[in-house]
């Protein structure tokens, strides 16, 4: 920050300079420019009466009083100038002290009202080192970001996940809160939000908890997130089938045979171990009908819209509730896609499809990753699971 108040000094002097130097230079040119005159109107009367002492209109008497008469009246001229002058001299320089003073501490005081030192000195730092070297030091720098941006939604969210790790979760639960009040329901945040509190409530789901996963679900059925706590949760809590459930789904947004699909089978099995040892029958592998479909976009409509948009792919009962039964989230890049929708596409555990069942079958297309609202969407009436025909889904029109 040196170099930066230094800089500063320098264009405030710079400043002052520009001021002062163009008054002092007028007030020394009136100066000579005045005594110029003066002297000038001396010389004229002195070369004036010695003409007419050469022409013998005065005497010698009278030619030396008229000198003397002159010189005194060059004197007084000169006094009562400069006399004029000093007054309105010593306002002027008065003044300009007063700003030379003023000036740099009422620039340095608006600077501190206004302007922003720490994130400056944060900026450089940032820059200086990209990268810190341990957990401490990343929450350390990230809750200096938030101090001086408190409106940083993304920060927020950093900063929860920050404690998170550092097995912090009742200050992740204010981060993650301060994070949702500026993004929006953000289905990430609100995952993590939850799962924060989870953990500061000693493994308990809250009441509040459970609406955030909810809503996390509704704008991302498969966010991976929810999914694992509602499982983890509700296998805590003796209900193994309900854990298979929320475990099935999110094993199918997993990576095959990646270690997480690993773990979350893992999971799988062990529940169904405690449910058996119970005496329950165990519920079986997801399977069911299907119904397979490819998506795609209306070519006319391909350049009104943003590729990165999210595109979700559902049905539902037409004359059920709005909810989807089942749903995939997809982005527009991606079309056109061949596309299998399962039960283990539930939105809740429980879901199953049958061939009897005649459902809705909707694409819509929300840039803003809401799937409650959207631009363009595609539908199909009518539609039954287990048909071995490929539908075809086409987004060709503007929502309503």
């Amino acid at each position: 920050m040196i170099d930066f108040w230094l800089s500063a000094a320098v264009l405030l002097l710079l400043a002052v300079v520009v001021v002062v130097w163009p008054l002092w230079r007028r007030r020394a040119h009136e100066r000579v420019d005045r005594t110029a005159l003066n002297v000038a109107l001396y010389e004229e009367r002195v070369a004036e009466l010695q003409a007419q002492q050469r022409a013998g209109d005065l005497t010698e008497p009278q030619a030396e009083a008229a000198r003397q008469e002159a010189s005194r009246l060059l004197l007084e001229d000169t006094a009562n100038a400069d006399a004029q002058r000093a007054p309105l001299t010593r306002k002027v320089a008065g003044v300009l002290i007063a700003a030379a003073v003023v000036l740099p501490a009422a620039v340095v005081g608006l600077y501190q009202l206004w302007g922003n030192p720490e994130g400056l000195a944060l900026y450089r730092e940032m820059q200086d080192t990209p990268q810190v070297s341990s957990l401490e030091a990343l929450i350390d720098r990230t809750e200096r970001v938030v101090e001086v941006q408190p409106t940083n939604g993304e920060a927020w969210y950093m900063l929860g996940r920050a404690y998170m790790s550092a097995q912090r979760p009742a200050d992740a639960v204010q981060a993650f809160g301060n994070s949702l009040n500026q993004i929006g329901e953000a289905p990430d945040v609100l995952a993590q939000l939850a799962q924060a509190r989870y953990f500061a409530n000693g493994n308990q789901l809250d009441p509040e908890s459970v609406a955030a996963l909810d809503k996390a679900l509704e704008l991302q059925p498969n966010n991976a997130t929810a999914l694992g706590l509602l499982g983890i949760a509700a296998f805590e809590a003796g209900d193994y089938s309900g854990a298979i459930g929320y475990w099935e789904r999110l094993l199918q947004s997993t990576e095959p045979g990646s270690q997480g699909a690993q773990a979350i089978q893992g999971g799988i099995d062990r529940a169904r171990e405690r449910m058996a040892a119970a005496g329950q029958t165990p519920p079986e592998a997801q399977s069911g009908p299907s119904i397979s479909l490819r998506v795609s976009v209306a070519p006319e409509l391909m350049a009104e819209l943003d590729p990165a948009s999210s595109v979700f792919v559902f049905a539902r009962e037409p004359n059920g509730p709005p909810m989807p039964l089942i749903a995939k989230r997809l982005t527009l890049s991606q079309l056109p896609l061949d596309v299998t929708l399962t039960q283990a596409d539930a939105m809740l555990p429980g879901v199953t499809l049958s061939s009897e069942q005649s459902l809705q079958l909707v694409a819509r297309v929300s840039p803003t990753g809401d799937a409650r609202e959207g631009t363009h969407l595609g539908q199909l009436d009518d539609v039954h699971a287990g048909s071995d025909e490929q539908l075809e889904l086409v987004i060709d029109r503007a929502a309503d």
